[in-house]
């Protein structure tokens, strides 16, 4: 998902009907120029070169946001199978898929593969320590800032759950425990504190090393 606003100007976008490395491009109505949805770059025409600005979002299960997220207002569709939401499972075919953070244009990706052997990462991305957290059960990942106030906190998975039944985080410095899908420190110390959230995206591995050539790829190594 991209902010429209480019140079003082907003632009309208269509889908230009071809592919570029397999990934879809768009063109915006105003110039014509070529843009490749997965980095939002403009790839050709007048604007070539141009990035459009990322905003974050989570890619999850339409029961988990409900519960994070009650009054959530939802763009209709074209019903499609009897629901209006489509059918989309991307997340439930996670071989191959990863998560890709992004920090000022720079990006590394956390395989799909690796997070569901450790689910709760405290890691850096360029210059700024993140935090990554992956649920195999609701095939939902996010990435947030582990920088509060100054403050630089570790996490680890909690003992407790939320009222859903949900797992929750836990920072060592303080014991306040957060959500990991909003961000929101729910008790301790810290409560009521939010994490910076991070830009991220799902991502097919392989589209990753095509579009973002030489970007680290997270390993685990046991710390």
């Amino acid at each position: 998902m991209y902010d429209r606003r480019l140079d003082g100007k907003t632009l309208r976008f269509g889908h230009a009907g071809m592919l570029i490395n397999d990934s879809f491009v768009m063109y915006d109505k105003g110039t014509d120029s070529l843009w490749v949805h997965v980095t939002g770059t403009a790839v050709h025409g007048p604007l070539k070169g141009k990035k459009l600005k990322f905003i974050p979002s989570t890619v999850t299960t339409w029961d988990a946001w409900k519960q994070r997220f009650p009054h959530t207002r939802v763009l209709p569709g074209i019903p499609r199978h009897g629901s209006a939401m489509g059918t989309y499972d991307g997340m439930r075919k996670t071989r191959g898929l990863g998560l890709a953070v992004l920090v000022r244009f720079k990006a590394k990706l956390y395989p799909l593969d690796v997070l569901a052997r450790h689910p709760v990462i405290n890691d850096r991305v360029r210059d700024t320590p993140v935090l990554v957290v992956y649920s195999a059960r609701m095939r939902t990942a996010t990435a947030w800032s582990r920088r509060v106030g100054g403050r630089l906190l570790t996490f680890t998975l909690a003992k407790a759950r939320d009222r859903f039944g949900n797992a929750l985080v836990r920072d060592r410095e303080t014991g306040s425990t957060w959500s990991w899908l909003n961000g929101e420190a729910v008790s301790g110390p810290l409560r009521g504190a939010l994490l910076p959230q991070l830009t991220y995206n799902p991502i097919l591995n392989d589209r990753f090393k095509v579009f973002y050539k030489g970007a680290p790829v997270f390993a685990w190594d046991g710390e």
